[in-house]
């Protein structure tokens, strides 16, 4: 159900990691908040469902800094365009202590794969699933989807080496990696050196840059963030 736009305002208030759903009265797709487990633990999550659905879904795994505002915005322009979105609070399996053990990072890489099970079960075919991650949640979100997720498709956004070593994978699904020009966080070297790891490892990787971008995008570069992603997934998902 849709709800108004002083529902979602009362919902921003009550869980301030969810701010900017109050954007979309009038958008073209409803929005509401939702749990789902994961190894025994509540995960809080954004679903964005659209009014004209494409048949597939996306997963949407934050940075370091939890959810905000852009991710919000990218998984509602995901679902303008027809896919369901969903962003998932996955520090909730584990909070982050800096140090980010295996065993916090693989919690982490559950709940992505969780939040791709959950799609499935609300009725998304599991060849038209995807999921797509910032800086630490580009490595939770292709190292998961390498490993024993059941997601048909991987993006990596400003991630690589210098965020985490990456396993060897299991699966070998279609993943995108897309660098920031000028990151000074994940050099970019880390990002080519994580492309050529799994290159070797006969994963079908594309690599695409951003121009001038940082570590942080400006609105105009997660406007090209989310046409190189849409194109991406409706290569591989639909």
């Amino acid at each position: 159900m849709t709800r108004t736009r002083r529902q979602l305002l009362v919902a921003a208030a009550a869980t301030p990691w969810l701010a900017g759903m109050a954007r979309v009265q009038d958008a073209p797709f409803s929005v509401e908040t939702l749990t789902f487990r994961s190894r025994r633990k509540d995960i809080r999550a954004a679903l964005y469902r659209p009014t004209a659905p494409n048949g597939a879904g996306v997963v949407f795994m934050h940075g370091a800094g939890g959810i905000g505002p852009p991710y919000l915005t990218l998984a509602e322009r995901f679902a303008a365009e027809g896919f369901v979105a969903m962003v998932p609070a996955y520090y909730d399996a584990a909070a982050d202590d800096g140090v980010r053990p295996e065993p916090m990072m693989d919690a982490w890489r559950t709940v992505g794969s969780d939040a791709i099970n959950w799609l499935i079960a609300d009725g998304i075919d599991r060849r038209r699933t995807g999921i797509m991650g910032y800086s630490l949640g580009s490595y939770v979100a292709v190292d998961g989807a390498l490993g024993n997720s059941r997601a048909a498709a991987a993006i990596g956004l400003a991630g690589g080496w210098d965020v985490y070593i990456p396993r060897s994978p299991r699966r070998r699904i279609p993943v995108l990696v897309i660098q920031s020009e000028n990151d000074s966080h994940v050099s970019p070297e880390s990002t080519r050196r994580w492309v050529e790891f799994l290159r070797r490892a006969d994963v079908p990787v594309q690599h695409e840059v951003v121009r001038g971008a940082g570590h942080i995008y400006t609105p105009a570069q997660w406007l090209e963030v989310h046409r190189l992603a849409s194109d991406f997934f409706k290569q591989t998902l639909l």
